[in-house]
């Protein structure tokens, strides 16, 4: 029944969708890595060669760089060694990269379905996901985004701020919940592809330095507006409440911390608050904001909502070209809404560094 409702809303959206818009992205999916370490798992006579060829296949690059960017030991030999232990049922062996394939080999059949629902032309998912992005992308907007389905790690998605993005399908043992998520990442490649120019961003940062803007305002303020149009574009929110596992699980997640926005927008004064006295780095206030409970991905969500039902999606779309972040917060502040049940005011300190730093986002 889940899928079936995806399906209709997919062509209710198909019929909304300018076609000049959709005709621009180009997406591309590789699900090789995925399929490639389902395979070894089970195969028990699996040798470090082979699985060093499956680390170097691209979905398995981004598993390996995004735990770097935890600060773990990881690479194609580490990748390979943990492969190699999970197909031989070696659960105790040291896995300093956390790509945890033990974790993965109880449900291998169940993500074998998946794969074949997302890729199956019948169902339509993939191409419901590009035509509800296209909702969101900046007119003429001409982007090849390639996207990797793996499997492995502790990120159910992520992207590096470049036109492609990946996709944990083991976080996500569930086609219509997946697809949600795909669109989520896949917003992200599009954030990546429509970001401006380096010559511009050099003259933003400059802008931003004579406007003695406390260094990375700017990045808090940019992962907000990632993560909340994002989290629109992929709306957990959406799904059928009658859902069950883990659709209904990360819906109630999702639900419990929009729920909760007041303390997202205390969050998001303290960190400002933090940034501008210099009291804390910047990478312990993303972390907190950020990861775990993802309290800021709340807040970022309800802004964005309020921007799409009061000016539609393509003022998301307008989004992306701010690389300050603060054109998200002056946008939504100057809403009819701002300020009712459905969408919070913002601290005052946050909101004239907005200002401040919009001018420099406008005039470059």
């Amino acid at each position: 029944m889940g899928l079936l409702r995806t399906l209709l809303l997919a062509l209710t959206a198909l019929a909304m969708v300018p076609p000049a818009y959709a005709a621009g992205l180009k997406l591309n999916i590789d699900a090789s890595a995925a399929r490639a370490v389902l395979d070894a798992l089970e195969t028990p006579t699996l040798d470090l060669a082979r699985a060093r060829a499956i680390a170097r296949l691209p979905g398995n690059q981004g598993l390996i760089r995004k735990a770097k960017s935890y600060g773990r030991v990881a690479d194609d030999e580490s990748f390979a060694a943990a492969l190699v232990a999970a197909a031989h049922n070696d659960d105790k062996a040291p896995d300093p990269g956390s790509f945890a394939f033990g974790r993965v080999r109880p449900h291998i059949a169940q993500l074998r379905q998946v794969l074949a629902d997302l890729e199956n032309p019948a169902t339509g998912l993939i191409d419901a996901a590009k035509r509800r992005i296209a909702l969101y992308t900046p007119p003429g907007l001409d982007a090849a985004i390639t996207g990797y389905f793996v499997v492995g790690g502790t990120s159910g998605g992520f992207a590096f701020g470049d036109p492609q993005f990946f996709l944990n399908l083991d976080y996500f043992p569930d086609a219509t919940l997946a697809t949600t998520i795909l669109e989520h990442e896949l917003y992200h490649a599009v954030q990546g592809a429509a970001a401006s120019p380096k010559p511009r961003l050099t003259a933003i940062a400059q802008c931003l330095k004579r406007a003695a803007t406390p260094p990375h305002l700017d990045d808090l303020f940019g992962a907000l507006v990632q993560e909340g149009t994002a989290s629109v574009v992929g709306d957990v929110l959406a799904l059928p409440k009658d859902m069950a596992g883990p659709a209904a699980e990360e819906r109630k997640k999702f639900a419990r911390n929009v729920a909760m926005v007041d303390r997202s927008v205390t969050l998001l004064a303290l960190s400002t608050h933090a940034l501008a006295t210099r009291a804390v780095e910047y990478d312990p206030i993303y972390a907190l904001g950020f990861y775990g409970d993802e309290i800021l991905y709340a807040l970022g969500y309800v802004m964005a909502k309020a921007i799409e039902r009061e000016q539609g999606p393509q003022a998301i779309a307008a989004l992306l070209t701010d690389p300050t972040g603060a054109g998200f917060i002056n946008r939504y502040r100057a809403l009819k809404a701002y300020g009712s049940e459905g969408a919070p005011k913002l601290d005052a300190r946050t909101l004239a560094w907005a200002v401040r730093m919009g001018r420099c986002g406008q005039g470059n």
